[in-house]
Order: C-alpha cells, then structure tokens, then sequence
C-alpha cells in the first residue's frame, strides 16, 4: 500500500517546509514507513511537493503519524509545517495490475 501526498506549500513558507520535511521523513522511516519519491512540480501549481510512501497497510500510517506526535520534535514541525502549508491531500493508493514491479 502507498500513500500520495501533495502538499501545496505558501511562496513565504517553502524554505520553512524544505527544512522540516526531512526531519518528518526521518521520523516516518524510523516507524516502517518508507518515502519512495519527494517530488516538486515544475509546473501547474509552483511549491507543491508530491511524497510517494510505502505502506505495511492503512494502519501502519496511523501508527507512524501517532509516533510522530509524541516525538519531542513534534511542536518544532507542527510549527514549521503550520507556517508554510496551505493545502494538503492525502491519498491511499494500491498497485495497478499493469504496474512495474
């Protein structure tokens, strides 16, 4: 199971969101999940990133997301987190029967 991200992220705020997204991936990776891709657009809407993660299944989000949380980093990501995204969609996703493998 995969999650897709896509995080739009304020003009103000990205280099708020570029310092504290690798201490997100570095706690999510600590709990199992695993980022496969950390994507910018180069076009359509400018600082959006797109995070492509590897799933046990849906739960093991919410476990990764609950350790995050207690983490005593927390309030330091929510803050930076808090100044530079605006919109954030999260999508559960499988593989289709014609993916790579």
């Amino acid at each position: 199971m995969y999650l897709h991200a896509t995080l739009e992220v304020s003009y103000e705020g990205a280099m708020d969101f570029m310092a504290v997204a690798p201490k997100v991936r570095a706690l999510m990776e600590a709990n199992g999940v695993k980022m496969l891709y950390a994507l910018m657009q180069d076009t359509g809407r400018l600082n959006t990133f797109v995070h492509i993660w590897k799933l046990r299944d849906a739960n093991h989000y919410y476990e990764a997301v609950n350790a995050l949380k207690a983490h005593e980093s927390f309030p330091e990501i929510f803050a930076g987190l808090g100044k530079s995204v605006v919109n954030e969609t999260l999508v559960f996703a499988s593989d289709a029967p014609y993916a790579p493998r």
